[in-house]
């Protein structure tokens, strides 16, 4: 059922910001923005490549969609995994699916959907291997959580959750059992070796349309942080570009939650409702009586993630990093509900109305999100580009315009020999004079920094667009 009406709410423009990169990089087989996130790419490649139907940028949000709903099939495995009602089960799931952050999140290009959905699936095998320490689950569990280290490393942070698993179970722990673990990690963290391997194949194909104007190796969409050389794969893959070991020193200060609790709270209680969060709260206690150790492996799975989403100040959508947790409180909320039916004293169809009333009342509340059908995503930028810029045109524009440009470039190939140069004004201003001398030069977006010497001419608004013009010699010489 979420899948289903996932698959009713997708979009088919192409958009703006990561969405966009996320649309495109895939289909290129390119490198996105650090950490890389390899495994997305590959898996969103193929299946774009592979399902025949619609523009790429809805077949990358069917793809999503897909793997939004399959974490959302696996909340409702790990309610069956510890208490067993399906209908409760079924309830915790759409509880999940149809909250707004995880159906918008769901339905568009998200590396975070296919990343939740291995975090979940690490989850499930993590409690059945609890309480069953089998070989086979043991594999799939570390698989699933090395998949999702390489898709997100906001995966990685399960260590300390799967750490208390494997401690409990440590007497079942033998050389095969060890040999197994170790396969599995290697084989999803062996997926970051695309990422220098790409990247020296797209530079010995000068496949980077950037590198005909003379920029280093490196830029956005194709090879990103040139991670072919050792510097930078570093790059790409430590996130410290964006902070990453600066969020995770602020989660040890307290200013972290006195300061992000009160925003997180609200934002809980509009993705799962009020009385979504009171079952969690008492399904977390019914756990706890019946078993401590299963309750402390959720408690540590969900806190580590959301402690990180409310110290990751600078993200600009720390709600999708939070999506872990929503699922793992809805775990414990199907939890809680459990009991509920069992001691409700009523027919079965009013049994089935109150496992999936939360979610119905979740699907009536967001059903607004199924007008993203209809949205025209960035499909100004790129109408505004073609009409007001000749075909040989380099094009400088900031992240989020440059994005949805990337898309036209090289997924529909509507930009013919345009240059897209994702960068602000001021960090290629040296280069333009040059630039000037074969080509014409704009730039599409926010204008951030000049060109000595040159005149920055807006011919278009909404976008803004603007064309780089050398001034007349004499207007150059110094005042009187």
């Amino acid at each position: 059922m979420p899948f289903a009406v996932y698959a009713c709410s997708i979009s088919s423009a192409p958009a703006y910001w990561d969405t966009g990169e996320a649309q495109t990089v895939p289909w290129i087989f390119g490198i996105m923005h650090p950490t890389g996130f390899p495994v997305y790419t590959i898996f969103a490649g193929i299946f774009e490549h592979v399902f025949p139907f619609g523009t790429v940028a809805w077949r990358a949000g069917l793809f999503c969609a897909l793997a939004m709903s399959t974490a959302a099939w696996f909340v409702a495995r790990c309610v069956r995994e510890l208490d067993g009602d399906w209908w409760a089960a079924c309830g915790s799931a759409w509880l999940f699916a149809f909250g707004w952050v995880a159906w918008t999140r769901g339905t568009r290009a998200e590396v975070h959907a296919l990343a939740v959905c291995f975090a979940v699936a690490a989850l499930f095998f993590a409690l059945r291997y609890l309480r069953e320490p089998r070989t086979d689950t043991l594999f799939y569990g570390m698989l699933a959580f090395a998949l999702g280290a390489a898709t997100h490393p906001v995966v990685a942070l399960l260590a300390p959750a799967l750490l208390i698993v494997l401690t409990e179970r440590l007497r079942s722990f033998t050389p095969r059992a060890i040999a197994i673990a170790v396969a599995a990690v290697a084989i999803g963290m062996a997926f970051y070796a695309y990422l220098p391997l790409r990247s020296a194949q797209i530079t010995a194909a000068h496949a980077d349309p950037t590198r005909t104007i003379g920029l280093p190796p490196g830029r956005a969409f194709w090879d990103n942080n040139h991670p072919s050389s050792r510097g930078g794969f570093l790059r790409e893959i430590n996130g410290s570009e964006y902070g990453a070991g600066g969020a995770l020193a602020r989660i040890t200060r307290i200013e972290t939650y006195r300061d992000g609790i009160p925003g997180y709270l609200d934002t809980l209680l509009d993705e799962l409702t009020p009385v979504g969060v009171l079952l969690a709260i008492g399904g977390f206690g019914v756990l706890w009586r019946r078993d401590d150790a299963t309750a402390v492996i959720l408690l540590a799975a969900f806190a580590v993630p959301t402690a990180f989403s409310l110290a990751y100040t600078i993200e600009a959508d720390p709600r999708r990093y939070q999506l872990i947790g929503f699922a793992i409180v809805c775990i414990c909320a199907g939890c809680g509900l459990a009991p509920f039916l069992r001691a409700l004293r009523a027919p079965g169809f009013v049994r089935i109305a109150c496992s999936l009333a939360l979610g119905v009342i979740l699907a009536i509340v967001n059903r607004g999100t199924f007008d993203q059908r209809t949205y025209d995503g960035a499909q100004a930028v790129i109408t505004g580009v073609l009409q007001k810029t000749p075909d040989d045109a380099i094009l400088i524009s900031p992240w989020i315009d440059a994005t949805p440009l990337a898309y036209a470039a090289y997924v529909e190939h509507r930009l013919g020999g345009r240059v897209v140069d994702s960068a602000w004004l001021s960090e290629d201003a040296r280069r333009v004079p040059k630039w000037t001398k074969t080509r014409p030069v704009y730039v599409v977006g926010p204008l951030f920094g000049e060109v000595t010497g040159f005149w920055t001419q807006r011919i278009h608004r909404d976008p803004d667009i603007y064309r780089l013009t050398p001034l007349p010699a004499q207007s150059r010489l110094p005042s009187p």
